[in-house]
């Protein structure tokens, strides 16, 4: 009876699993978020609300220097375009992640041509961490030929929090300790990221966000479950 209860909860745990896959409608936050763990994001077109007590609304997308966007109306929805290459995004309690080992980011972006290259393949770009003079990108790969479906998309990343190499903070959530006080990089450094940001995308010119989420590792689930398109 204990072998038999027992394969029926694993049935029951792949059942659920595959139940809670996406594609995940953009209408509404993925139904795979972890209450338990913390959240802080933007909404960019005030659609969605914070799923829990664990979410803050902490997250501020920028705009100008090398990081400029634009509002844009595209697939029924507001959110902004990247201008150039770089979509950088402010975290006012970037000290939450300087204990964690990785962080996710929740994004939800439009599937057009600004995911693929000039010959049709996808397109690589990287999430830059850290601050100056030390400043560290690490690997985000690159959309599936799917995700160019000219419709809004969750998409979700998983990333370390490297450490540095001068004092051992890590690089999310911590400042180098030659960008603070009167250094005249400390003005650009204050949240832990570049240009006044904390965590900055590279790469994608022309890409279009409607929302972006700073998590705890698992706090919206696992990569294959929110990365799922048609």
């Amino acid at each position: 009876m204990k072998l038999v209860t027992a394969l029926f909860l694993i049935a029951f745990a792949a059942i659920d699993l595959s139940a809670k896959s996406g594609p995940h409608s953009p209408e509404k936050l993925p139904d795979t978020i972890n209450p338990a763990k913390r959240v802080h994001f933007v909404s960019i077109d005030h659609k969605f609300a914070p799923a829990n007590s664990n979410w803050v609304a902490s997250l501020t997308t920028l705009t100008g220097v090398d990081h400029v966007t634009e509002p844009v109306t595209i697939g029924g929805h507001t959110g902004v375009r990247v201008m150039g290459v770089k979509f950088n995004n402010a975290d006012s309690q970037f000290q939450t992640w300087a204990s964690q080992h990785e962080v996710d980011i929740l994004m939800q972006v439009y599937g057009d041509e600004s995911l693929v290259d000039e010959k049709g393949q996808p397109r690589y770009f990287n999430f830059l961490t850290g601050t100056l003079p030390e400043p560290i990108a690490v690997d985000g790969g690159s959309f599936p030929a799917s995700a160019k479906n000219h419709k809004w998309n969750w998409v979700l990343f998983r990333i370390s929090n490297g450490l540095r190499h001068m004092d051992g903070g890590r690089l999310i959530g911590t400042i180098h300790p030659k960008a603070r006080g009167d250094s005249p990089i400390a003005g650009v450094s204050i949240l832990s990221g570049q240009n006044g940001g904390t965590i900055r995308m590279d790469g994608l010119h022309d890409l279009k966000v409607r929302f972006v989420a700073f998590g705890e590792k698992g706090a919206f689930g696992e990569p294959n479950q929110i990365n799922v398109f048609k």
